[in-house]
């Protein structure tokens, strides 16, 4: 079998922007498509090649072609728009570190106040056991075994 030959690509020819208005390109689209659609399906076709051909753009900094008329009406003006995207993207990432590593110190000194906690109320309750106080010693052991166990087997959150 013989590959097929490509089709030739036709002569690109400059094509004019779109306009900017939903609107706007729905008359247009109207106005090319002329008599080619009856009456009964044009306002159909219409919304339908407006939906393909309208152009969405979401980013942190313009769409190209709006850069680009930016730079036109103030030389420089792309670069300086870039870098501030640049700068605010730093800046939030710094944040999110900063927040990540305040909530592991968070934890790290929750811990430790926990554990020194714990080896508080077992000496108090060892204290109590040696004076020969068996009540006030089962209430802090008690207590010591019931705050910290679940914690170990559930942990902090209490959830399974």
């Amino acid at each position: 079998m013989a590959p097929k030959k490509a089709a030739p690509v036709p002569a690109r020819k400059e094509t004019p922007s779109l306009p900017s208005d939903v609107e706007d390109l729905k008359a247009e689209i109207d106005r090319q498509i002329g008599s080619l659609v009856n009456q009964s399906n044009r306002g159909e076709i219409v919304t339908r090649m407006v939906s393909v051909v309208q152009e969405r753009f979401s980013g942190p900094i313009a769409h190209p072609r709006h850069l680009r008329a930016y730079d036109d009406i103030v030389p420089g003006s792309a670069e300086r728009i870039i870098r501030m995207a640049e700068k605010a993207q730093d800046h939030n990432a710094g944040m999110d570190t900063k927040i990540v590593d305040g909530q592991i110190d968070d934890q790290k000194r929750g811990m430790r106040l926990g554990l020194f906690a714990l080896v508080l109320v077992l000496c108090l309750a060892a204290g109590f056991g040696y004076m020969d106080k068996p009540i006030m010693a089962g209430m802090f052991l008690s207590t010591a075994v019931l705050g910290a166990i679940p914690v170990f087997v559930f942990g902090r959150n209490g959830k399974n």
